[in-house]
């Protein structure tokens, strides 16, 4: 479930890019794409992701440490498989995600499934994971030999420290999805903040039956244009009735979902400090456009700035592709920091710049073609509880109430 929710919050937050470029044609096409990608019930996704890093100015004592985490990262590769299926309602799913670290002296590969029945009044999910060999070598001497860790989220929040309802957290997922998705249509209709996605017209891309079309879309931002989105996003969405509405009511939710003594009293708390932020609102944004007044005087994006290509066939988003170059200036941060408090020196000393590119590129295919998902057989001989792997470290007191995971003979 866990991974189901990973891809979710993925397309949510591709949907809230598509949001803030506002509602020219091309930018309510890919609004359309990743909204429909959001109802689909199987797909499989192809993550790469690499990184640049290169780095300059620090101190001679910092300087090596910094060369190193740069070395690192410019020999490390992600990649990522995710296969997922689910019933119409979103309540019964499997996933399975193939996860792969490569770096100098470093592979690691561990797949990960989940198996979850949301219905009914005790929703089921299992998590299995294959251990890595660097992971399983450091297991205490009764757990090895095992390839598998399984979980179980419902039994580890059985305890007398956890104060959520998990039936009703299930059940305000799927309802809060709808709420969201609502939402974004509707605050999409009056979020303009000046910039456009470019249409590159068809292109064919790769698929198991054959090349099929698709058209390619871009969204390309600077330094300036990025900082400028910021500041109409957060000066839009406060000054939003609707998002402020929205806001609360997620909110008061999230808190209802709380079986502390103190719960209502919580919400009510909130609900005061949510309306002196709403009555406070034109302070707020004062000060808000005032630090990013200042803010110009402090890169962000590198020479590269942001760079995403999508690709939409068949009314869905299958493919997105692009480059983030980020820059920061520890000397331009520590005089930021010094101009928003009023004060010198709060980083003395501060210097040294790193300029890091991240590469990344998802194919989504397969959407509503059942992927083959298959489950492996876990028993007492080949996988071991989370649960009890945490019982067995030192100093640690079982959790009251949680219960054993059942393995099958």
């Amino acid at each position: 479930m866990r991974v189901r929710k990973k891809l979710i919050w993925v397309v949510v937050g591709v949907t809230l890019l598509f949001v803030l470029t506002g509602c020219s044609p091309n930018q309510w096409e890919l609004f359309r794409a990743s909204m429909k990608l959001q109802g689909a019930q199987s797909m499989q996704e192809h993550t790469t992701m690499s990184f640049q890093v290169r780095d300059s100015g620090f101190d001679p004592n910092v300087q090596q440490r910094v060369d190193q985490m740069a070395a690192f990262l410019n020999s490390a590769k992600l990649d990522l498989d995710v296969k997922a299926n689910s019933n119409e309602q979103k309540t019964v799913s499997k996933a399975q995600m193939d996860i792969a670290v490569s770096s100098p002296g470093m592979n690691l590969d561990f797949p990960v499934w989940v198996d979850s029945d949301l219905n009914g009044n005790t929703p089921k999910v299992t998590e299995i994971i294959k251990l890595p060999p660097v992971a399983a070598a450091s297991l205490p001497p009764q757990f090895a030999g095992k390839e598998y860790m399984v979980m179980d989220p419902y039994a580890m929040n059985q305890s007398a420290q956890n104060n959520i309802d998990m039936t009703q957290l299930m059940n305000f997922s799927k309802t809060f999805q709808t709420s969201e998705i609502n939402f974004l249509k509707s605050y999409a209709q009056q979020f303009n903040p000046g910039f456009h996605v470019i249409d590159n017209g068809i292109q064919y891309l790769p698929e198991e039956a054959g090349p099929v079309p698709a058209r390619m879309y871009e969204i390309k931002l600077n330094d300036a244009q990025f900082k400028d989105l910021i500041r109409y996003t957060v000066n839009n969405f406060v000054q939003s009735q609707e998002a402020m509405n929205f806001v609360k009511n997620f909110m008061d939710s999230t808190l209802k979902l709380s079986q502390t003594p103190d719960a209502a009293k919580n919400i009510s708390n909130f609900d005061q400090a949510f309306e002196q932020f709403k009555t406070n609102r034109p302070q707020f944004l004062a000060k808000f456009n005032a630090a990013m007044d200042k803010l110009q005087n402090v890169t962000i994006l590198g020479d590269k700035g942001l760079d995403i290509q999508y690709a939409v066939s068949g009314t869905y988003l299958v493919k997105e592709s692009g480059t983030l170059n980020l820059k920061v200036d520890l000397a331009q941060i520590s005089q930021f920091i010094n101009t928003l408090n009023g004060k010198q020196n709060l980083l003395p000393g501060a210097k040294g710049t790193i300029d890091l590119t991240v590469n990344f590129s998802t194919d989504i295919t397969g959407i509503n073609r059942q992927p083959d998902i298959k489950m492996p057989t876990v028993d007492k001989n080949n996988s071991f509880n989370y649960m009890d792997l945490l019982k067995s470290a030192p100093g640690t007191t079982p959790m009251p109430g949680t219960t054993p995971m059942k393995f099958a003979n």
